[in-house]
């Protein structure tokens, strides 16, 4: 038997190395029965996506991505019992995971609801003055997803951006000290504020 997954908000498979590595990522690890079609494809086919067994070609392909992956050591193969193996990534894995999936969520602007809830989102960060690079990797993500600047470590957005910003955390490694999502109905005078996200 294949672990059942449950579809996630937000994510977007496709079958080449790096949907692969997304996939595992939303779903932690997976363990499937072993039988005479390819592992990878059966992997695959327990996340959600089914193969039509006519297409020979693409069932190929997936399974030279997932071989190319193992090389690679993004993922691992462990079995479990004689007759099931357990597909999961690595810690070089999941972070290729994270960056892949962040570069395509974090690409793109927060959702734009029909009315605003009148809530600010108020993004408060403590990255080390040593860490520059993190830091400065950190501001233009947030700088992507439409945030402004407050105030020194502090950014601002209208809109519901938690997802963006539980993945940022996860992606740099940061702790609830390091990074706060404050949601707040008043920031004081925000005419300026509203002017510039439309509002």
């Amino acid at each position: 038997m294949v672990s059942k997954i449950k579809p996630q908000r937000g994510f977007l498979f496709d079958d080449t190395p790096r949907g692969i590595l997304e996939a595992l990522l939303v779903a932690g690890s997976i363990t499937v029965a072993l039988s005479a079609a390819p592992v990878f494809v059966i992997a695959l086919g327990a996340l959600g996506y089914m193969l039509k067994a006519e297409d020979k070609t693409r069932r190929k392909k997936l399974n030279q991505y997932g071989n190319y992956l193992k090389r690679r050591k993004y993922i691992t193969l462990q079995q479990v019992s004689k007759n099931q193996v357990r597909i999961s990534l690595t810690p070089s894995g999941e972070q290729r995971a994270l960056g892949a999936r962040a570069r395509r969520l974090l690409g793109t602007p927060v959702n734009r609801p029909r009315t605003w809830d009148f809530k600010w989102r108020l993004i408060l960060f403590d990255i080390a003055a040593e860490e520059r690079a993190k830091r400065n990797a950190f501001r233009e993500f947030i700088r992507r997803i439409g945030a402004v600047m407050l105030q020194k470590s502090v950014w601002i957005h209208p809109f519901d951006c938690a997802e963006h910003i539980e993945l940022l955390r996860e992606y740099f490694s940061l702790s609830e000290s390091e990074l706060r999502l404050v949601v707040a109905e008043r920031v004081g005078e925000d005419r300026l504020l509203r002017r510039h996200f439309n509002l």
